[in-house]
């Protein structure tokens, strides 16, 4: 995930170096809302959601084992409403990663993103 990794070091700071439960917030006028937040001390969540009748909807959420900074492994995938995946080994998302990276990359740039 090129596009989080430049956005964390847009912001002064690595998965490595961020602490249980600190999160990076980014909305838009245009883009879904974009989280960065380190769940678990190996254990990051990246997340874009929309509000639908007061819930917050994944869309989607993908959790990643980060105990190799420089291997990101997808544990976990949800996607709401009810579509929901999880292997602590990991599982394939690769594709899917690919675009959304670059999809990300394009609608939240790290020289341009301001926490909300």
């Amino acid at each position: 995930m090129k596009a989080v990794k430049s956005i964390l070091e847009a912001e002064g700071t690595s998965v490595e170096e961020m602490d249980v439960n600190e999160n990076y917030s980014y909305e838009s006028d245009v883009y879904e809302n974009f989280v960065i937040e380190k769940v678990r001390e190996d254990v990051i969540s990246v997340e874009q959601y929309y509000t639908q009748r007061m819930d917050r909807m994944r869309d989607p959420e993908v959790r990643f084992d980060v105990s190799d900074p420089d291997d990101w492994t997808p544990i976990e995938f949800r996607q709401d409403p009810g579509v929901y995946d999880r292997d602590e080994d990991g599982i394939d998302l690769e594709g899917f990663l690919s675009t959304w990276d670059s999809n990300l990359q394009n609608q939240y740039p790290a020289e341009e993103v301001e926490e909300a």
